[in-house]
Order: C-alpha cells, then structure tokens, then sequence
C-alpha cells in the first residue's frame, strides 16, 4: 500500500509530535506502546489528509486518526483505502467524545464496545492516600510489607538494571506457570521497552530487598495531565509487595500527573477484579468501527 511506512524509531519524533498535539486517553496512543508492542507486531503507519494513521497488519486494525484534518465521512474512505490492500481491514480506538459528538458514524460502521480492552484510570492522589473503607486492605498490606522488610529501597530504572529486570520477570513467568500468548508477547514488549530505553519518554522504579529486586513498574507520559502505567511485576512470595510497587510509583507520579492509566484487563477475571478493586476515576472504553 503506497506510503505505508513500517514504524521505526526513527519515527519517534513524528509520533511525539502528534500526540502531543492531539493526545488521547486510550494507552495504546502512546509513543512506548506504539513502538514496544508495534515492533512486535510491525506496525505502520501512514500520513494520511495532514493525520497520523496507525496500523496493525498482523490483525488489521487502523487505529482512529490522530489529528483534526478530516470530517466523520472521510473515515469510511480511509478504511476502504487499506481494505484495497487488507480486506478485513477495520476502525479500531474511536474516542467515545468524538462517536458522542458524530452520531452519523452509525450510517457508516456498526460501532461496539469491547470491555476487555477498556482502560481503567485512577487519581493518583486517592492512591497515595489510600483513604476509605474499601482501600483500607491495600493500606494494611503496604505497613505489613513495610514492617517485615524495613530496609527496602525504591530506586529508578537504569541500563545496569536491565538484564535482572528480565530475569525477574521469567523467573516470575515460570514460578507461577503462567504462559499463553499475550504473556509472552508482553514479556517481548517489556524486552523491547529496555532495549528502546534511551530513546523512549519511559521511567520505571524497582523495588529493591538485600539487592535484588522484588516488583518494578515502568511508565510513560500519556497526556500533560495523565501517565500510564505499561508493565508491573512483584514477587508473589512478598506478601504487599503487589501494592507496594503501586503505592511507590503514584507516590513518585504524584505532583507531575493528576491521573494514572494502569491500562485494560484484557477479560482475564481475576485482574479485572484487582483492578476494580483500586476503585478507577473512570474506565476509558475501546470503541470498533466495522464498515456497513
């Protein structure tokens, strides 16, 4: 498909350029997530009416424009435009605003929610303070940490840290048998945020006992006023340190950002409820749009 380019770092700073213009709340528009996961899934991305279009091959997905230079007609043209090259081509991540504010996308495309893929956001002063009944327990399981490991330390990520942040994350993978797809696609993603690290907007803590790691977090800006979190692991077998490395990084976050998108659930039970279970501000929904 002519000027369809494949995503490369070299990019970087025509992404940064747009969302910066245009920023969105789903954690997919953000230039670590478009190049971690899109490495792994040799995402392109086209100029398309003055816009930056995204696309996923592998699945065919067109990611909703990020610009202002087109009208709600023009998108059924864009999606006939990459369906000449990928026929199930389909219109991924419409802004609930922008579907809100242009009912007549319904005559063009049968738009549907997919709650998997639903973002949850939370106010990070709420985390830090932890206030209320409901968030009491997370509280309680941050001093039992603190009580049985007072000497732990938080320090920032850093390239000397790479090579134990991964043997961490697959010593976790085989410690608790977890494999499937996406967790192994997601430990690809985590290798290449570390490979891209001096050249991505990316920062990330460390949870540090007797010199070694016990969870990580890594986060990158995804709006002047919102941050998103991409990966988080804990050692199962330190009981709090799950809420920890949560409470740690708001705290770090608190002051630069109002909110923190700890990204989706992707229909997995248990980590929709220990999602729910932070109490999110909002949910930011995945909207598909597939041509009539």
């Amino acid at each position: 498909m002519q000027n369809l380019e494949l995503i490369t770092p070299d990019h970087i700073p025509l992404i940064q350029d747009f969302l910066s213009r245009f920023p969105r709340q789903n954690c997919d528009y953000t230039v670590t997530n478009i190049l971690a996961w899109g490495k792994i899934y040799r995402n392109h991305l086209l100029l398309w009416q003055n816009n930056l279009v995204i696309f996923n091959p592998k699945y065919q997905y067109i990611c909703f424009p990020v610009g202002e230079s087109f009208q709600s007609e023009d998108l059924p043209s864009l999606v006939k435009l990459f369906r000449s090259s990928y026929p199930e081509a389909e219109l991924i991540l419409i802004p609930e605003e922008y579907y809100l504010a242009h009912p007549d996308l319904d005559k063009h495309f049968s738009i549907s929610a997919d709650r998997a893929w639903a973002d949850y956001v939370y106010e990070i002063d709420k985390l830090v303070q932890l206030s209320g009944k409901k968030l009491a327990k997370k509280k309680n399981l941050i001093s039992q940490f603190k009580r049985a490991y007072p000497d732990y330390h938080v320090l920032p990520i850093t390239s000397e840290k790479f090579e134990p942040i991964l043997q961490f994350t697959h010593k976790w993978r085989r410690e608790r048998s977890a494999d499937g797809i996406y967790l192994m696609t997601e430990i690809k993603a985590i290798e290449n945020t570390l490979q891209m690290w001096d050249i991505l907007p990316v920062e990330g803590l460390i949870i540090c006992l007797n010199n070694r790691i016990a969870a990580y977090s890594i986060f990158s800006p995804q709006s002047p006023e919102m941050v998103t979190e991409h990966f988080e692991k804990f050692d199962p077998d330190k009981k709090g340190a799950a809420q920890l490395i949560n409470w740690e990084t708001v705290r770090y976050l608190q002051g630069r950002f109002r909110y923190i998108n700890r990204e989706q659930d992707i229909g997995l039970e248990g980590l929709r409820q220990a999602k729910l279970s932070y109490e999110p501000e909002f949910l930011v929904p995945f909207y598909t749009g597939k041509l009539l």
